[in-house]
Protein backbone atom coordinates (compact mmCIF):
# COMPACT_ATOMS: atom_id res chain seq x y z
CA UNK A 1 0.00 0.00 0.00
CA UNK A 2 1.51 3.38 -0.89
CA UNK A 3 1.28 6.74 1.00
CA UNK A 4 -0.30 9.90 0.19
CA UNK A 5 3.19 11.41 -0.65
CA UNK A 6 4.02 8.78 -2.76
CA UNK A 7 1.27 9.25 -4.66
CA UNK A 8 1.85 12.92 -4.43
CA UNK A 9 5.13 12.23 -5.83
CA UNK A 10 4.40 10.26 -8.75
CA UNK A 11 1.62 12.67 -10.02
CA UNK A 12 4.14 15.30 -9.91
CA UNK A 13 6.88 12.79 -11.47
CA UNK A 14 4.01 12.87 -14.08
CA UNK A 15 3.39 16.15 -14.63
CA UNK A 16 7.10 17.51 -14.74
CA UNK A 17 7.11 14.48 -17.60
CA UNK A 18 3.91 16.08 -19.25
CA UNK A 19 5.52 19.39 -18.97
CA UNK A 20 8.73 18.14 -20.42
CA UNK A 21 7.13 17.13 -23.83
CA UNK A 22 5.11 20.27 -23.59
CA UNK A 23 8.47 22.27 -23.59
CA UNK A 24 9.78 20.04 -26.67
CA UNK A 25 6.68 20.54 -29.04
CA UNK A 26 7.15 24.35 -28.02
CA UNK A 27 10.65 24.34 -28.90
CA UNK A 28 9.74 22.24 -32.37
CA UNK A 29 6.80 24.46 -32.80
CA UNK A 30 8.90 27.93 -32.08
CA UNK A 31 11.63 26.22 -34.19
CA UNK A 32 9.45 26.03 -37.25
CA UNK A 33 7.99 29.35 -36.79
CA UNK A 34 11.37 31.10 -36.65
CA UNK A 35 12.51 28.97 -40.28
CA UNK A 36 8.88 30.01 -41.72
CA UNK A 37 9.94 33.46 -40.97
CA UNK A 38 13.37 33.70 -42.12
CA UNK A 39 11.87 31.68 -45.61
CA UNK A 40 10.04 34.65 -45.94
CA UNK A 41 12.44 37.32 -45.31
CA UNK A 42 14.71 35.87 -47.56
CA UNK A 43 11.97 35.66 -50.44
CA UNK A 44 11.26 39.66 -49.75
CA UNK A 45 15.11 39.78 -49.95
CA UNK A 46 14.99 38.60 -53.57
CA UNK A 47 12.11 40.65 -54.64
CA UNK A 48 13.19 44.14 -53.46
CA UNK A 49 17.09 42.66 -54.99
CA UNK A 50 15.03 41.76 -58.37
CA UNK A 51 12.62 44.73 -58.48
CA UNK A 52 16.02 47.20 -57.85
CA UNK A 53 17.77 45.49 -60.98
CA UNK A 54 14.68 46.24 -62.92
CA UNK A 55 14.87 49.64 -62.03
CA UNK A 56 18.28 49.67 -63.10
CA UNK A 57 19.34 51.39 -59.33
CA UNK A 58 22.38 48.57 -58.91
CA UNK A 59 24.54 50.64 -61.87
CA UNK A 60 24.28 53.40 -59.28
CA UNK A 61 27.33 53.08 -56.72
CA UNK A 62 27.27 51.46 -53.24
CA UNK A 63 27.23 55.16 -51.74
CA UNK A 64 24.45 56.57 -54.36
CA UNK A 65 22.85 53.11 -53.44
CA UNK A 66 22.91 53.67 -49.87
CA UNK A 67 21.72 57.29 -49.23
CA UNK A 68 19.26 56.86 -52.23
CA UNK A 69 17.90 53.68 -49.43
CA UNK A 70 18.22 55.52 -46.67
CA UNK A 71 16.15 58.72 -47.96
CA UNK A 72 12.99 56.12 -49.30
CA UNK A 73 14.03 54.66 -45.74
CA UNK A 74 13.14 58.33 -44.31
CA UNK A 75 9.96 58.30 -46.51
CA UNK A 76 8.47 55.02 -45.22
CA UNK A 77 8.40 56.61 -41.94
CA UNK A 78 5.62 59.24 -42.75
CA UNK A 79 2.34 58.33 -42.01
CA UNK A 80 1.01 58.24 -45.88
CA UNK A 81 4.62 57.43 -47.66
CA UNK A 82 2.95 57.45 -50.92
CA UNK A 83 1.52 60.58 -50.39
CA UNK A 84 4.87 62.17 -49.81
CA UNK A 85 6.27 60.31 -53.12
CA UNK A 86 2.87 62.10 -54.90
CA UNK A 87 3.65 65.49 -53.61
CA UNK A 88 7.50 65.40 -54.52
CA UNK A 89 7.10 63.51 -58.55
CA UNK A 90 4.36 66.42 -58.92
CA UNK A 91 6.97 69.25 -57.40
CA UNK A 92 9.72 67.59 -59.68
CA UNK A 93 7.08 67.78 -62.69
CA UNK A 94 5.97 71.44 -61.71
CA UNK A 95 9.97 72.41 -61.48
CA UNK A 96 10.98 70.87 -65.01
CA UNK A 97 7.78 72.35 -66.61
CA UNK A 98 8.72 75.47 -66.04
CA UNK A 99 12.17 74.98 -67.95
CA UNK A 100 12.59 75.42 -71.48
CA UNK A 101 13.05 72.23 -73.45
CA UNK A 102 16.88 70.56 -72.95
CA UNK A 103 17.51 72.93 -70.31
CA UNK A 104 18.89 71.66 -66.66
CA UNK A 105 19.19 73.79 -63.63
CA UNK A 106 22.97 74.90 -63.51
CA UNK A 107 23.65 74.34 -67.53
CA UNK A 108 23.84 77.23 -69.67
CA UNK A 109 22.69 77.15 -73.06
CA UNK A 110 25.11 76.02 -75.50
CA UNK A 111 26.76 78.23 -78.23
CA UNK A 112 26.68 77.63 -81.93
CA UNK A 113 28.92 73.92 -82.21
CA UNK A 114 30.18 74.33 -78.78
CA UNK A 115 29.88 71.14 -76.49
CA UNK A 116 28.76 71.52 -73.03
CA UNK A 117 29.22 69.05 -69.92
CA UNK A 118 25.61 69.17 -69.00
Amino acid sequence: MTTRAERLDKAAARAKAALDVQRKALAQIQAAQHDEERKALTKRRLLVGTMADAAGLLALSDSDLAALFALVASIAQAAHPLAVVDAVADALLQDAGDQPPGSLHGCASPAESVSTAC
